[in-house]
């Protein structure tokens, strides 16, 4: 178990109302901060309340790696939003924090559709180096997630403290979140339970850690959107996938692209814009199988997830470009009839 100080306990519960940053620049820095007089802090603009509820702060511990906000770990993105948590409490390598992010979000009940983009993007995402950013929920956060960990790193913001996982369905995946070098964090103590009013605050951290906000598909009541709305407010870009019209899982991201958030056409083409890397072409990962090479050694090849080779492979049977040979290879159509 690791110690939060007594200060950084004070200033977890100071955090939402008072700037830290730049009470820390009015005081002359962090260590004059942490030993400055409740007096002292009041005359800096603490109000005098949690002035003194910090001053009788007491230590804690926490299963997870505290990161405080004047820690050089602490992520350079995350300090630059308003109010920034003062703790941060991290499971896992704390790394991924750090590196640039694209959070992709969206409902819980997704369609087939949905699933797919949200498991394809995160695919792409950490295949490019980037971290993908999700709340560990049902839905577009946990395919977003698991499309990841087959490329890369995830990290997932909790709606409440470390000793929990919501739903308890995902503790497989939190843990393979974890085991795969990606971070689980929360802004609360360990022991605090889900609630209603953490979630809201949980999107906003989630966007804080992003360079850019994907909503995958979103209900007009989607948690999702407020997650995109604090994106906005901080100055980070908004990007939503097309739904089909009338389509309850697709209001809110269609909602988003009338209002100017950038349009996902193609998985491909919007990483490569973010990240600046595209996969190799079709032809190389073909190439891969053509050469007796198994799905999943072309998924490596080609920085794709297993099942979206399977279903590009079968789409080229449909359309008589490849066939499949006895031993599970496979060919080109012409390969076949010439003998």
């Amino acid at each position: 178990m690791a110690v939060v100080d007594a200060f950084w306990v004070g200033a977890r519960e100071v955090a939402p109302v008072v700037d830290l940053v730049q009470l820390a620049r009015a005081a002359g820095g962090w260590t004059a901060l942490e030993g400055a007089s409740a007096q002292a802090r009041i005359a800096w603009g603490v109000p005098p309340a949690l002035a003194w509820a910090w001053d009788a702060a007491r230590p804690e511990t926490t299963r997870g790696t505290p990161i405080v906000l004047s820690d050089p770990q602490y992520p350079e993105a995350l300090r630059r939003t308003p109010h920034p948590p003062a703790v941060l409490y991290v499971e896992g390598d704390p790394t991924p924090l750090s590196a640039p992010g694209i959070a992709v979000v969206g409902t819980r009940r997704c369609t087939r559709h949905g699933a797919a983009a949200a498991r394809a993007l995160g695919h792409r995402i950490a295949a490019a180096g980037w971290t993908v950013v999700s709340g560990l929920a049902r839905g577009i956060d946990g395919e977003a997630h698991r499309g990841a960990l087959d490329a890369g790193r995830t990290v997932a913001v909790l709606g409440h403290g470390l000793d929990h996982t919501a739903p308890a369905r995902h503790q497989g995946l939190r843990d393979a979140i974890v085991a795969r070098g990606g971070a689980v964090v929360s802004v609360w103590p360990d022991a605090l339970p889900p609630r209603p009013h953490t979630f809201p605050k949980r999107n906003a951290w989630i966007a804080g850690l992003s360079e850019v906000v994907v909503v995958v598909e979103a209900p007009p009541t989607s948690g999702a959107l407020h997650t995109a709305r604090f994106a906005l407010a901080m100055g980070r870009e908004v990007a939503a996938v097309p739904g089909r019209m009338g389509d309850p899982a697709s209001v809110g991201t269609n909602r988003l692209l009338r209002d100017g958030a950038s349009v996902i056409a193609d998985v491909d083409d919007a990483v490569a814009r973010w990240t600046g890397h595209r996969p190799p072409p079709i032809d190389a990962w073909l190439s891969c199988l053509f050469e007796g090479g198994s799905l999943e050694e072309a998924a490596r090849r080609s920085h794709r997830a297993v099942s979206e080779v399977a279903a590009a492979i079968a789409r080229l049977e449909v359309e008589g470009r490849v066939v499949r040979l006895p031993g599970g290879r496979y060919a080109p159509r012409q390969q076949e009839t010439s003998g």
